[in-house]
């Protein structure tokens, strides 16, 4: 089966999300702590990372269970809009190689697709400052879809843009959007998933710079 198209995750896969992501995180976990609602402490990056990919609502449950409904939504319109400061603020960062990556991989002429399962206003946020839109033929998240998993987002895709693809993804909701979709899959270890979440990948990419190399494998 020879692919026609490339599913591109996002925070992880191409984006160095832990460069905003923790510092946002922190500092609306300080707000919680002024407040008193929350014991002063340092979040480290280890189990930062672990978040990343995941509902924010379950994030703050693992970090604060038991933190009131109302407290928990404001946490995470706080951390979502330090991220979009930061990304305005130039704190954003793709891996490296991934521009030249994208570039080539359009160039060859691959139809490309990113899904990720953030919010319309961080995706935009980041087109506009990466111009994202020059490499890929459409730019999709979570809110598109009312945040349904990526695995039920995946045929109306395909459909709209003549799959099958060949998945690209850090995260077990990328390895599942492929296996349910009866996609082959890449995942990639350098982002914040484990090898666990990437086991039976028909491809591993252990570094950003291995993506073009990886790929082309595939199609």
């Amino acid at each position: 089966m020879r692919l026609t198209g490339l599913l591109f995750d996002y925070d992880g896969t191409l984006h160095e999300s832990l460069r905003i992501y923790a510092p946002a995180m922190q500092a609306a976990y300080d707000r919680l702590v002024d407040r008193g609602l929350a014991p002063p402490r340092r979040l480290t990056d280890r189990e930062v990372r672990t978040w990343i990919g995941m509902p924010p609502e379950a994030a703050w449950e693992q970090l604060l269970p038991g933190l009131p409904e109302a407290e928990k939504r404001r946490a995470i319109e706080q951390v979502g809009a330090g991220m979009l400061s930061r990304i305005e603020g130039g704190g954003a960062q793709l891996y490296p190689g991934v521009p030249e990556t994208l570039s080539a991989l359009k160039q060859s002429g691959r139809r490309m697709v990113l899904l990720s399962s953030c919010p319309r206003s961080y995706l935009d946020a980041h087109d506009r400052f990466f111009h994202l839109s020059r490499y890929f033929d459409g730019l999709f998240c979570g809110e598109d879809f009312d945040y349904q998993p990526k695995y039920r987002i995946v045929p109306a895709l395909m459909e709209r843009y003549g799959g099958p693809f060949l998945v690209v993804g850090d995260r077990a909701a990328d390895r599942e959007a492929a296996e349910r979709n009866h996609l082959r899959f890449a995942g990639c270890l350098y982002g914040y998933g484990s090898a666990e979440e990437l086991a039976g990948a028909d491809a591993l990419v252990h570094t950003p710079q291995e993506l073009q190399r990886v790929l082309s494998l595939f199609c």
